[in-house]
């Protein structure tokens, strides 16, 4: 890449800078993503209707462990080996993984839009199992940073190390649902539920954490509290993740269902010290203003769960429901693209607070997840069933996306500055940080 300093090179360490990568596989993965959910609402027609299940399952592992996982692995590729001071992850193992991934979500794009049967099921497995094998990958050096944990580790906890350990649960564990799925109807919405109603949220938080404990030093959750609330959240969420299938048992109750869908969220807001949050805003510290604004969409992703539990709102089988898209569009998709650009002005080592806002992305995307919530409440308010979200709120998601896809590509081929391999702030958890991550005299 023009501009960015070459001189040391990245041998043993190269992991460092890995996120540029995995960021552009997501990108352009993005952009195959949209089209293949636009052709989905335009072209899907009695295809789409008679394979609905299945089509939205394949459609959202696109979505979940396919460009998300992108980039989620690619700022865990470039900061956890800083972190703990391991050595980086082998550079063939990333191109394994990139190459099964990207693989894997063109298959799916081709079974959807084939409007064949047969061909869907046979490229959708293929897209499923190469999505599910591409995170398997990662177990070994996902267990290199679960052994390594160490005081470093502290301000995320198990936030940081435990995560990655269970990848490859998750990618078995899907594969195995997706093929299941012909002898129990049920297995793919909750195979659904555990990537994005489980695992997601407790990512996100792992990222949000991150950046405001460890990389801003607000001390906004304490290191000692860390594992406790790690722990309880993820009870929270197994716990709201099992209650749907416990209702339809009759085994619990509807309203205890939908507060148990409530709390993991209100729980891990509360947690993050929103208070502390806009007391340290109003100070004037700097941060990532993406990643801060996710966090008050937390309750709401709550509330939603809540209301549409309850059957107060409505979505047709064919939408994805409420709470999850605020949870995608306004949580997710801030977070990892907020993260992201902090971490690559770290590189850059541009100073805290002379790093630009990205406005125009920002005010677009939460001006659509506005806007998607009061089409929530209008519903609510009406008692009728939604049948398509705002088409103003997704034309904003769509120019944020767009905003986004013309920042990289112009922080990555047409850049002017130079890159670092090792960024600001993180070379404090190095013993030799000239050397790079995992370095031992001999």
């Amino acid at each position: 890449m023009v501009g960015m300093d070459v001189s040391a090179e990245r041998k043993p360490h190269w992991a460092a800078g890995s996120y540029i990568d995995l960021v552009l596989a997501a990108v352009v993965m993005q952009i195959l993503f949209f089209v293949t959910a636009f052709w989905v609402g335009t072209y899907g027609g009695d295809f789409y209707k008679n394979n609905l299940g299945e089509v939205q399952y394949a459609l959202r592992m696109q979505l979940g462990l396919g460009w998300m996982m992108c980039i989620i692995a690619g700022v865990s590729f470039s900061i956890l080996p800083l972190i703990y001071d391991v050595q980086g992850f082998e550079k063939s193992l990333m191109r394994v993984y990139v190459g099964m991934n990207v693989t894997g979500q063109i298959a799916i794009t081709a079974a959807i839009m084939s409007n064949d049967s047969s061909m869907f099921d046979s490229f959708a497995t293929v897209g499923i199992t190469l999505l599910c094998a591409s995170i398997v990958s990662l177990w070994s050096p996902s267990m290199t940073i679960f052994r390594s944990k160490s005081a470093n580790g502290n301000k995320v906890g198990p936030f940081s190390y435990a995560l990655g350990a269970f990848l490859p649960f998750l990618g078995i564990i899907t594969a195995l649902f997706w093929i299941m799925r012909d002898e129990y109807s049920s297995v793919l919405i909750f195979s659904e539920g555990l990537v994005f109603d489980f695992y997601m949220p407790l990512a996100l938080t792992a990222l949000i954490i991150s950046h405001i404990n460890r990389r801003l030093d607000w001390e906004i959750i304490d290191s000692k509290n860390t594992s406790k609330i790690f722990a309880i959240y993820a009870f929270l969420l197994l716990l709201a993740l099992i209650s749907e299938p416990l209702h339809e048992r009759g085994d619990v109750s509807l309203r205890l269902t939908a507060v148990l869908q409530f709390l993991p969220y209100a729980y891990i807001f509360i947690m993050l010290n929103p208070k502390k949050i806009i007391s340290k805003i109003g100070h004037g510290h700097p941060y990532n203003k993406m990643i801060l604004s996710s966090i008050f969409w937390l309750p709401f992703i709550g509330t939603a769960a809540y209301y549409e539990t309850m059957g107060y709102v409505e979505t047709t089988n064919a939408m994805m429901s409420y709470y999850r898209w605020i949870l995608i569009f306004g949580v997710a998709f801030q977070v990892l693209w907020g993260f992201t650009s902090y971490l690559h002005q770290d590189h850059k080592k541009t100073p805290m607070r002379t790093r630009k806002s990205q406005w125009f992305t920002l005010s677009a995307i939460n001006l659509g997840t506005i806007i998607t919530i009061y089409a929530f409440i209008s519903s609510y308010q009406k008692g009728e069933a939604i049948d398509t979200y705002p088409r103003i709120g997704i034309a904003l998601y769509a120019l944020a996306y767009i905003s986004i896809l013309i920042y990289w590509i112009k922080e990555t081929f047409i850049c002017l500055y130079t890159w670092h391999k090792i960024p600001m702030f993180y070379d404090q958890y190095l013993a030799y940080p000239e050397q790079g991550s995992g370095f031992k005299e001999d």
